[in-house]
């Protein structure tokens, strides 16, 4: 068995217990094109000139680095979503290990596009907006536009065919907004006809965020449910009274900040020895121990560890009650995997990743390993 999957950096494919890198062509000549454009423009904004003038910019690597969005199989090859900055498109790839020029299906800097998933000629893609909105899109290849089939103030994610190929499975969550900024409600999955245009809410629960739904041949629905969260946390007495103590030591802090910055601007030498590596360690540990995946902030560390304590043979960087169910047609629930990130089905069980493995959970509930993959995610079986 080989998985095609993704970290959002980069495509791989897993087989027998390694990963070989699918490079992307377009993101690879968009890289090597910032780079030659920051390079040649260089001497205006680097150097003591530049600082003293305060017209210094400061580039990083996350600036400029392409996102993969999307994975999807299409015959004898596959289909991805590619974000570039504020531009983007959809491509389709060979298996080949080499980067070459990919097929070209739509792009520009108004398409953004988010998870895809494929069947026959017709591609089902998340058409995202700037404004936070999330809606779902229908392709049909060759042609480069698409016909959206959902609207309002909401996000729509993970369309995935149910096996017929009639319906059209999605999570799908409404949005708040306020002078406080903004909140999503509980996600609750949707089924859409595309025969008879019939859209029907399918599963929801205010307590519950469910994802990533997909249904079996034997038309049993999984998905991921974990529990809901308003994402607004009201400032408990506590964390006022540590934020009064802390106020001296925090503007102590912010007077030296301020110095440091005079004597780099003035001076072009810092007053803290060894900022730079100080700042590369916290970086470093920080990115060991916090992830992010599609926005979300993943304690990894602490979660491994519960995982590792909870005796999972392969401990996985999300947390447990993040959980895998098979929903059979009489309503009954089974959890089949816990700490899941993704997953997808195929004819010897269910293949999932937890963040730090790619596992197959067979029929019989026994679990081998794939291949070792941080964050995999819009995972595509092929068998």
């Amino acid at each position: 068995m080989k998985v095609l999957y993704t970290t959002g950096e980069a495509m791989y494919l897993a087989e027998g217990g390694k990963s070989i890198e699918l490079p992307s062509y377009r993101a690879q000549q968009y890289q090597a094109t910032i780079e030659q454009i920051t390079n040649n423009k260089a001497w205006k904004t680097t150097g003591r000139g530049a600082q003293f003038m305060g017209v210094a910019e400061m580039q990083t690597e996350e600036d400029v680095k392409p996102v993969i969005c999307g994975l999807a199989l299409y015959h004898d090859e596959f289909l991805y979503t590619l974000r570039l900055d504020a531009s983007g498109g959809m491509y389709r790839r060979d298996f080949s290990e080499k980067a070459q020029p990919e097929g070209h299906i739509c792009s520009g800097n108004d398409v953004r596009l988010g998870a895809i998933c494929a069947r026959g000629e017709d591609v089902a893609a998340c058409v995202q907006y700037p404004n936070g909105q999330s809606h779902i899109g229908m392709y049909h290849l060759p042609a480069s536009y698409c016909t959206e089939i959902t609207g309002g103030d909401s996000v729509e994610t993970a369309p995935s065919w149910t096996p017929d190929g009639r319906c059209l499975l999605f999570a799908s969550c409404g949005i708040g907004r306020s002078d406080r900024g903004i909140a999503y409600s509980p996600n609750v999955l949707m089924e859409y006809n595309v025969h008879s245009e019939r859209m029907e809410t399918i599963l929801e629960d205010e307590k519950y965020d469910f994802l990533a739904p997909k249904r079996d041949a034997d038309d049993a629905l999984w998905y991921i449910r974990q529990p809901y969260r308003l994402g607004e946390e009201k400032a408990s007495f506590g964390s006022i009274l540590l934020d009064v103590l802390l106020f001296p030591v925090r503007l102590l802090k912010a007077i030296g900040g301020f110095l440091n910055a005079f004597s780099m601007l003035f001076g072009g030498e810092s007053l803290r020895a060894n900022s730079q590596q100080s700042r590369d360690t916290k970086s470093k540990q920080k990115s060991e121990k916090d992830l992010f995946f599609e926005g979300n902030l993943i304690h990894a560390e602490q979660n491994e560890k519960e995982n590792q304590r909870s005796g999972d043979t392969y401990p996985g960087l999300l947390p447990r009650n993040r959980v895998l169910i098979r929903r059979a047609p009489d309503g009954t629930e089974e959890v089949m995997a816990k700490a899941v990130l993704d997953y997808c089905l195929c004819s010897e069980g269910v293949v999932y990743s937890n963040g730090a493995h790619i596992l197959l959970r067979k029929p019989d509930g026994s679990t081998e390993e794939i291949a070792k993959a941080k964050l995999a995610s819009k995972l595509q079986c092929m068998e």
